[in-house]
């Protein structure tokens, strides 16, 4: 059971490390390889992880065009260029890992859960109920 939870802990923190990598992106439009770069350094996560954290990432920022796409069309009332970068964010990896990365056999409700709390942590208190309801409403096209 142990090994469960340190994956689960070490998934959380990896989480945090690709939206931080993503942002430190976007606000900086630094070359990918070297943000991917430090967050691994700052991190020193082991391996299935950094595999976890570089192929997220890169996926991310891949596929963001679709991903976008993916969020517009789940949006009422509301354009893309209104959400905060944060939130789309974070929306944007999560919907990445439930529809790109299924091979990890991660359940929507934890990637979506996770997607909360760091909505919570690093956006603001109404960011939690609007990301949690458009991947929920995402999740359901996929």
């Amino acid at each position: 059971m142990a090994s469960l939870m340190s994956k689960k802990q070490h998934r959380k923190k990896a989480r945090e490390a690709v939206l931080q990598a993503l942002y430190a992106k976007h606000v900086s439009n630094e070359d990918e390889k070297k943000v991917l770069h430090d967050i691994n350094e700052r991190y020193q996560f082991d391996k299935p992880t950094k595999k976890f954290v570089n192929e997220l990432f890169k996926s991310t920022i891949k596929n963001c065009d679709s991903l976008d796409k993916k969020i517009e069309a789940s949006l009422e009332n509301w354009t893309l260029d209104r959400i905060n970068i944060i939130d789309r964010l974070i929306m944007q990896m999560s919907i990445c890992e439930m529809s790109l990365m299924q091979h990890y056999d991660i359940s929507y409700k934890v990637t979506i859960s996770s997607a909360i709390e760091n909505a919570k942590k690093f956006s603001s208190e109404d960011s939690t109920a609007f990301v949690n309801g458009v991947l929920d409403s995402v999740y359901k096209k996929l």
